[in-house]
């Protein structure tokens, strides 16, 4: 706290990054208040305050962050964003930066992406057996859509991340289109977005389908032509990755045909819907178990939180010949999630259970999973 305090801006603002990285965290958030200026770290999905620094290094800490991103350091009446590589010791580091103007000065959101997820690269995203093999299997296809669900944060990306990296072969060709790209990926030709420069994921897969490619990835189906492309591709012999926002795997296919994909289209293209939360894994150090389930009090390892990492939990549907006929025939998602049942496969509040029971989440977590679960399945 001293040297941030005795620090010049840039030196303050690398130590805060510094330590950001150091610590595993997602983002870093630079808030001025009336008296003073909040730092907080987002680790494993939770923001905690790391520092309270004097309101005059508000100012300073801004036209910093406009300097590495390449802002307009004299505007401070509108929202900007900019980026840059930062370089630690441990590697390289892309910073996404955020200002937005308030009451009390610019707040300031820097996300980190370190181009490396350890999970990602071990292949471990938390799905249970049976839905691994499925995910597996799915992914064998040479054509199709398969869809990452679930809210923002949920890990839809990481699902991706994770699909390409076991497609990545020599003899294949994968293309993606990412807003931003978050994960570097040797042998994959990964296109970022830049709508300032005319750059859009329909604009960007209009693209790829002209580059040759077997497999295509793109960030998320946002309007009604980047979903049509995306079908069509999936129909003319592409295995095609992306992500979209609903809140279970069952209403994925009503998304799309509300953007204006025909029933029909859909149904023939769909192959696999994946929806998925992220939940904090109890500590592998301090957890114990009690009764059917686990608790951790916490420890040193946990920062006594009784919590360290994240894990997902996952329920998925696969388009089978049942299924694409009640794609077809517009089914409600009531009973496309009864289809997915009766194949054998758990839903998010089963899996939610198991991974309690065998340790991984707390039962308090299981159990909100399972009661947001039932409340969108109320809805369906």
């Amino acid at each position: 706290m001293e040297e941030l305090l005795a620090a010049s801006a840039e030196t303050a603002m690398n130590e805060i990054c510094r330590r950001a990285i150091r610590e595993g965290a997602s983002d870093i958030h630079i808030e001025p208040g009336r008296n003073d200026v909040r730092v907080r770290f987002r680790r494993d999905g939770l923001l905690e305050e790391r520092f309270l620094l004097p309101k005059h290094m508000a100012e300073k800490l801004s036209v910093r962050c406009k300097v590495m991103g390449r802002m307009n350091v004299a505007e401070t009446r509108v929202p900007q964003d900019g980026s840059t590589l930062f370089s630690d010791g441990d590697g390289e580091y892309d910073l996404r930066l955020s200002v937005l103007p308030s009451i009390y000065g610019e707040t300031i959101v820097v996300r980190i992406l370190s181009g490396q997820v350890d999970f990602i690269e071990r292949h471990q995203l938390g799905m249970l057996p049976v839905q691994e093999s499925l995910f597996l299997r799915c992914l064998e296809g040479r054509s199709g859509l398969i869809l990452t669900t679930g809210p923002t944060g949920s890990g839809k990306t990481s699902t991706l991340y994770t699909a390409l990296k076991l497609l990545n072969r020599p003899e294949v060709n994968i293309i993606s289109v990412e807003d931003p790209v978050e994960y570097r990926i040797g042998g994959i030709t990964q296109v970022a977005v830049n709508e300032k420069a005319g750059l859009t994921f329909a604009s960007g897969l209009r693209a790829l389908v002209r580059q040759d490619p077997d497999i295509l990835m793109i960030g998320e189906i946002r309007d009604r032509e980047t979903a049509e492309m995306a079908v069509h591709a999936a129909l003319t012999g592409h295995l095609v990755l992306s992500s979209l926002h609903t809140n279970n795997a069952s209403q994925a296919p009503l998304r799309l045909m509300d953007m204006g994909v025909p029933a029909y289209l859909l149904a023939a293209a769909l192959s696999l819907v994946i929806s998925q939360r992220l939940v904090r894994c109890l500590c592998p150090h301090c957890r114990r178990q009690e009764g059917s389930y686990f608790q951790a009090d916490g420890c040193e390892y946990c920062d006594g939180t009784g919590r360290r990492g994240r894990t997902g939990i996952f329920e998925l549907l696969e388009v089978t010949g049942a299924v694409r006929e009640q794609i077809r025939h517009t089914a409600p998602p009531s009973e496309l999630h009864r289809s997915m049942k009766e194949s054998g496969q758990p839903d998010m509040a089963e899996a939610a259970r198991t991974a309690a029971e065998e340790g991984r989440i707390a039962a308090s977590d299981a159990a909100w999973i399972a009661g947001e679960a039932e409340e969108n399945a109320g809805g369906s």
